[in-house]
């Protein structure tokens, strides 16, 4: 479905994810989809991914480093709903909030190129179109959406997500970063160190001895 009527309010973007840790290319998606679709970006760390397994650190942590990381980007915003829901962070209960936060605006969710190959399989994806547009990141060979997916999202400028609330798709220009957050726990467990997170957010593991990384 595509709703073509004007959106009153800024468009909204929403990622979400564990951010366990949050790192570089976390933010960089972020800032891609803030520049591409002039707009304000809000980072959700969850709380029970369903399609994942558990996150290794307390949501309390999570979400303090992901507050560091965004803190430099005026455009990026950081909310603990989902970490105050119980039961698994639904993707569709946090649309269905958003929408009735926001009733006219366009809503990004920006979402994986490999998760878009699979949302076909998530809890009542079909409803997904009346509530939001999808911006996908792109992912090495990554596999091709089901057809009723891609049926329900057509492709799309930006110029056209901004202006229509939702049911629309939009491929983010940027490069493919093959950076995954168990790639970089590994390296902290294994060298106490990672370059691909934010020295804010070193810092934080350091001081707090997170990851297997040695408390100073």
């Amino acid at each position: 479905m595509i709703t073509s009527s004007r959106p009153q309010l800024t468009p909204l973007a929403l990622f979400g994810g564990t951010f366990d840790p949050v790192h570089k290319a976390h933010l960089q998606v972020a800032l891609t989809v803030a520049d591409t679709l002039h707009c304000p970006v809000t980072l959700l760390p969850n709380a029970a991914p369903p399609h994942k397994d558990s996150p290794n650190t307390s949501a309390a942590h999570r979400l303090a480093m992901l507050e560091l990381a965004c803190a430099p980007f005026p455009q990026l915003n950081v909310s603990d709903w989902e970490l105050q829901q119980p039961g698994p962070s639904w993707t569709l209960n946090t649309l269905r909030h958003w929408r009735e936060k926001h009733p006219q605006a366009a809503l990004i969710w920006v979402i994986g190129g490999d998760s878009f190959a699979q949302l076909h399989r998530w809890h009542e994806w079909e409803q997904y179109a009346s509530l939001c547009h999808l911006a996908i990141l792109p992912r090495p060979q990554g596999a091709t959406a089901h057809p009723n997916v891609l049926a329900a999202f057509p492709s799309a400028t930006a110029d056209v997500v901004m202006r229509e609330q939702s049911g629309r798709r939009i491929h983010l220009a940027m490069p493919s970063m093959d950076i995954s957050s168990t790639r970089i726990r590994e390296e902290l467990a294994t060298q106490q160190y990672s370059e691909l997170l934010p020295n804010s957010v070193m810092a934080y593991i350091t001081s707090h001895g997170l990851y297997g990384v040695a408390k100073q």
